[in-house]
């Protein structure tokens, strides 16, 4: 038996007042003309009621419930690092999770098997805007436990726990404030899923975890089970979910390889599966592109039988639209192009984009983007402009590691080389930042997009800003944001609008 939710949590916060107003607000003011003066302003009152707003973040591995990779805004231009953590190493740089303006990550500090924590995998919430850490989470464990995994974040909540290792290991998940890190709720049965699995949310918030043998879907308000479903995953990681609508696409094992089964995000009921991708094992999870189409990567170094396939699910059936061959990848994640593209590298190492209706090559790197190590896993992610950040981790960890930039014509525009960044990046943000994390540090990249009310330019429309437009009341310059010549309520409505 687990013991008792009291005497299990375990946490520590660190906030400065900094970091907290430059979380999300609306605010709402109340002025009235002072006569005799060329301007408005006699008084204002700011009455800050807190409220989450953030969108287009970085929830979990995929990046949205698709899990494609494509985000609707726009990453860096160049390598302009803002900040860095060099005083918090990890053995494996596990992929952050991002919500709002916090980044939710894992510092793994032992690594053994069994594990031997507590402590060895310890939750960290840090600032996007400052790099500073605003609390953290140790995990409970239990003899038998995984390594501690950030599934996801939504909102105001991030969902993490230490099942994992394939279906060797299940625990529970525990629901955090992402706040402060209180615990919210313990779910009331465990999961298998682990870090290389990932999850999706449904639109209502509720989590959906699938691992090796089973998948679950939980109720967000308070971790009660809404449904449970048996499934086969071929290897023991690497096993999760793609959601579409009601579309549920997992990748399962069947005599003669894999095939792509549908299931039922309202019940958890399995529909129908498609046709066979002949193989043997495979580490790689499907992904999603609009319009009902399916893409997995079947690899497992065999040569003419690792090709990327795409199909499309009809409502009633899973039909094969086409298949390439495909370079060897193990925990391989590509992502597609807003311009109906998919990324894939090819046998030969090139980075692709290929039609996702009919599988024809649009454009390749010029050069292999293949790792040096021994095999490739590579994670990648496309920003609004069509941008591909492509990592070729070793998925395992512990080798340095290429993070390129290319344009939507497969040519590199700059890059980064990480130490041990592994399963730590690329995160593009919704204020377009890059966050990556290597065995050495945490790092985030951007350069200044100086959108509608961010006045000081710092990807952030917040608290700073609106002190910028308040000192510049009744003048003209940057804070008029409507152009009409003078500060007023009009340009306050705006940059609120825009707060986050």
């Amino acid at each position: 038996m687990r013991p008792a939710a009291s005497s299990q949590l375990k946490h520590k916060m660190r906030t400065t007042f900094a970091d907290v107003a430059l979380h999300s607000f609306h605010l709402v003011a109340y002025c009235r003309p002072m006569d005799g003066t060329r301007r408005l302003l006699a008084s204002c009152l700011l009455v800050a009621v807190a409220a989450f707003t953030a969108s287009g973040d970085w929830p979990h591995l995929g990046g949205n419930s698709m899990v494609n990779g494509l985000v609707p805004h726009t990453g860096p231009q160049s390598a302009a690092l803002v900040w860095q953590r060099t005083n918090i190493p990890t053995l494996i740089s596990w992929s952050p999770a991002v919500s709002g303006d916090r980044i939710f990550w894992v510092r793994q500090t032992q690594a053994s098997n069994p594990v031997t924590g507590p402590g060895d995998s310890v939750v960290y919430c840090i600032s996007l805007v400052t790099g500073a850490t605003l609390w953290t989470f140790d995990c409970p464990f239990q003899t038998g436990d995984w390594t501690t995994v950030v599934y996801g974040a939504r909102g105001d909540r991030v969902y993490v726990g230490r099942g994992g290792n394939g279906s060797s290991s299940s625990a529970p998940v525990y629901c955090l404030d992402a706040a402060n890190g209180n615990v919210v709720w313990i779910s009331d049965a465990e999961v298998s899923a682990g870090s290389y699995d990932g999850m999706v949310f449904l639109e209502n918030g509720d989590p959906i975890f699938a691992g090796n043998t089973q998948m679950r879907r939980l109720n967000a308000a308070n971790g009660t089970t809404v449904w449970f479903t048996a499934r086969t995953c071929s290897v023991s990681g690497n096993c999760g979910p793609a959601r579409d609508g009601d579309a549920i696409y997992l990748d399962e094992a069947g005599p003669g390889g894999q095939r792509i089964s549908r299931f039922s995000a309202s019940s958890g009921q399995r529909l129908y599966s498609g046709p066979v991708m002949p193989g043997f094992l495979c580490q790689n999870s499907p992904f999603c592109a609009p319009g009902g189409l399916v893409f997995y990567l079947r690899t497992s170094n065999s040569g003419p039988l690792d090709q990327l396939f795409a199909f499309r699910d009809t409502g009633t059936a899973i039909e094969l639209l086409w298949n390439v061959p495909a370079g060897h990848e193990a925990g391989g994640r590509h992502a597609i192009t807003p311009d109906g593209g998919v990324t894939m590298m090819s046998f030969d190492g090139k980075l692709q984009v290929r039609d996702q209706l009919t599988g024809a090559l649009r454009a390749e790197s010029a050069t292999s983007v293949r790792a040096s190590h021994p095999f490739t896993s590579s994670l990648t992610v496309v920003d609004a402009q069509g941008r591909i950040f492509h990592n070729n981790s070793h998925g395992a960890g512990g080798f340095t590691a290429d993070i390129r930039v290319f344009n939507p014509a497969m040519q590199q525009q700059w890059s980064l080389e990480i130490a041990g960044v592994s399963q730590g990046g690329p995160v593009l943000t919704a204020n377009g930042s890059l966050v990556v994390s290597g065995t050495g540090a945490l790092q985030r990249y951007w350069t200044p997009s100086c959108a509608t009310g961010d006045l000081n330019c710092d990807g952030f429309v917040n608290g700073t800003d609106l002190s910028l437009l308040l000192a510049a009341w009744g003048s003209s310059g940057p804070s008029d944001l409507n152009g009409d010549g003078v500060v007023s309520g009009t340009d306050l409505t705006i940059l609120l609008g825009r707060w986050g």
